[in-house]
């Protein structure tokens, strides 16, 4: 274990060279992710606005209206106050407010985070840094608990990240600073363990690259290696697991709160990774084969042992409506099913019809069930998931 002004000198120590190439297409991807949610943020829905305000979710749906309810309401028609400085109940959601498209009020504020909880209160975290710079190049991630009731941030005034234990109100800060040229990397990550207590940062780009866990209770840091992206936390004195992909095969590192490193590798390429399931080693991903050469996820989960990266089995995601992909994994809800975040939208409907929707997937039969559907917001944040 090292704090964090060691570990700074030691970072040049362990740079391996970062897939630009798959880099820059998981930019391109993103942006065009992005453009489509803020068009689809300039559709109004009043009925259903109407529900998701009133509960922070969107009502269930089946798979035939799924793609013909419109989902985007305009992040300034929604009535919201300041985050109260204590007893906030769970989240629901977290979404970047959007000031693009017709009617903009002249006070809309674009680019700020926003959370909804569970009973549907809608708060500003002005204290996040959402989008900055002055064209909105610099993006900060915010990350929120499973449960929802923890959330880490990037401190506007504080310049470090802080974590928010949302009904107590108490808050913990990283020991350092953290410039905001670190949020201006090709590649920045957040990650947030389970129980709220650590975190991982990772920026990686041409310069300064940065790769740390730190306890935010006691403030202790670990080196991870950069040009790897943190996948999952373990909560207590568990590892922080990396992963870096190339060709046909993933690389895994478990990285302990001590930093010792622990490697294994799976036949399987891409980023696309579960956290880790309730016995602190199994995990999923989205499987891929090959499509004319190139890489395409093929409709499968494939569960690996983290730590020796044994493919325990591959299964077929069964049950999902029509047009539904699942785009990313998140936490276990149990031994047997772990959280799939998806998006419907079919090539002849409009990107404001896309609608966002968790599942539960068994790891077992591939058997599905809906959880939750969410507004398409601008970069929504749901609780749990490996964005």
């Amino acid at each position: 274990m090292t704090r964090l002004h060691d570990t700074l000198h030691e970072i040049a120590d362990e740079a391996p060279a970062v897939d630009l190439a798959d880099r820059a297409i998981r930019r391109s991807r993103h942006r065009r992710r992005t453009g489509a949610l803020l068009v689809a943020a300039a559709a109004t829905a009043v009925a259903v606005l109407g529900t998701s305000v009133a509960t922070g979710l969107l009502p269930g749906r089946g798979a035939r209206d799924m793609v013909a309810s419109p989902v985007g309401p305009r992040s300034w028609e929604i009535s919201s106050s300041p985050l109260p400085a204590r007893g906030v109940d769970p989240l629901s959601y977290a979404y970047l407010t959007s000031c693009t498209g017709q009617g903009v009020p002249p006070d809309c504020v674009h680019g700020v985070w926003r959370v909804v909880t569970r009973g549907g209160e809608t708060y500003d975290v002005p204290q996040a840094l959402g989008l900055g710079g002055s064209d909105g190049s610099v993006f900060s991630p915010l990350v929120i608990t499973p449960d929802g009731r923890a959330m880490a941030y990037y401190s506007r005034r504080d310049r470090t990240f802080k974590v928010r234990e949302l009904e107590s109100g108490k808050e913990f800060t990283a020991p350092v600073k953290v410039g905001q040229e670190q949020l201006e990397a090709a590649e920045v990550f957040l990650r947030l363990s389970g129980d709220g207590r650590r975190l991982a940062f990772t920026s990686f780009g041409p310069e300064k690259p940065l790769a740390v866990s730190i306890d935010m209770r006691n403030g202790r840091t670990t080196r991870l290696p950069t040009g790897w992206m943190p996948v999952s936390v373990a909560d207590g004195g568990g590892p922080v697991v990396v992963v870096r992909w190339a060709d046909d095969r993933s690389r895994i590192r478990l990285v302990s709160p001590g930093g010792e490193v622990r490697e294994s590798g799976i036949p399987e390429y891409g980023q696309r990774f579960s956290a880790f399931a309730p016995d602190g080693r199994t995990m999923t991903k989205i499987g891929n084969g090959r499509e004319d050469d190139r890489h395409a996820e093929d409709g499968t989960l494939v569960v690996f042992d983290s730590a020796t990266g044994k493919v325990q089995g591959r299964i077929r995601i069964r049950g999902l409506p029509e047009d539904t992909t699942v785009i990313r994994l998140g936490h276990w809800l149990n031994d047997t099913e772990v959280t799939a975040l998806t998006t419907v939208s079919s090539a002849d409907a409009p990107p404001r019809d896309a609608v966002t929707t968790v599942y539960a997937v068994n790891v077992r039969t591939g058997g599905t069930r809906e959880l939750h559907s969410y507004p398409s917001f601008s970069h929504l944040l749901v609780p749990g998931i490996v964005m």
